[in-house]
């Protein structure tokens, strides 16, 4: 195997080992909140360490971020390194906590910048999700074929983030007026549903690298565009605190042209 292939199997092996803990402790750990008023609990804490640990024991040269183990605020951390890790050890911790099942584990590896493979431990589902440049996209090692995509239309349905600022909210009425809206409580499901067909819109307003690095891999394994309206993370050069909430649209090539004729991108 060459060092892509190598990093790829071990990060499967990471991610499977950490599911029975993922469950074990689903909205059974007590809740704290960080300085930015984000919940954060005793299991996102545990395998962040756990996970970064393991990574780094195998490819101790590898750049690594957790959104549980970022620098401190003011300072910026490089990456340099050919390939790097994004992790997210529990998207969706609100609904973990409080014993919603839509979170996950989510993983990603960057070469040069650009994310090359996700896996993404989805417990709704009790299923890993996995796709990347070199990997087609598999829910529990099946190869999943994603349906063909239909016209934009009233039937298609739209995956979002809320609460939405009064302008966001205004802007988007012409989709949200009429289309079924859906909102996982995590951004990782929102864009890996979104690459397995089960959405044909997905839309952001507040996320980090960290909570969509892995489902942008999936995307670009179906051929699907992820367009961001402000800052672009990739390639990622650096992980920083103070990095800006990203802003996008997400999904099949008649929703982006329906977003753009609507003027909302």
């Amino acid at each position: 195997m060459d060092g892509q292939e190598q990093r790829i199997a071990a990060a499967r092996e990471v991610v499977r080992g950490k599911i029975e803990y993922f469950k074990q402790n689903f909205s059974r750990v007590e809740s704290h909140w960080k300085a930015d008023k984000t919940r954060v609990t005793d299991a996102d804490m545990t395998l962040s360490r756990t996970i970064t640990a393991e990574i780094l024991q195998k490819f101790p040269g590898d750049d690594f971020c957790s959104e549980e183990e970022l620098p401190p605020a003011g300072t910026t951390k490089k990456f340099d390194a050919e390939f790097a890790w994004v992790l997210d050890p529990i998207d969706g911790t609100n609904n973990f906590a409080r014993g919603i099942p839509l979170c996950a584990i989510s993983l990603a590896l960057l070469r040069r910048g650009m994310p090359v493979y996700g896996i993404i431990y989805d417990h709704a589902q009790n299923s890993i999700l996995e796709g990347g440049e070199s990997v087609p996209l598999t829910k529990n090692g099946i190869v999943v074929e994603v349906p063909p995509e239909l016209p934009f239309d009233a039937n298609s349905l739209i995956s979002l983030h809320f609460p939405l600022s009064t302008r966001d909210s205004r802007a988007l009425e012409p989709l949200t007026r009429v289309n079924a809206l859906r909102c996982q409580g995590s951004a990782a499901l929102n864009l890996a549903y979104n690459a397995f067909g089960a959405i044909d819109g997905s839309i952001d307003h507040f996320t980090r690298v960290w909570d969509i690095a892995a489902a942008c891999a999936m995307l670009a394994a179906v051929g699907k565009r992820i367009i961001f309206t402000g800052a672009n993370p990739f390639p990622l050069r650096e992980i920083s605190y103070d990095m800006p909430k990203l802003r996008w649209f997400a999904g099949t090539k008649a929703f982006l042209d329906k977003a753009e004729s609507l003027g909302i991108i």
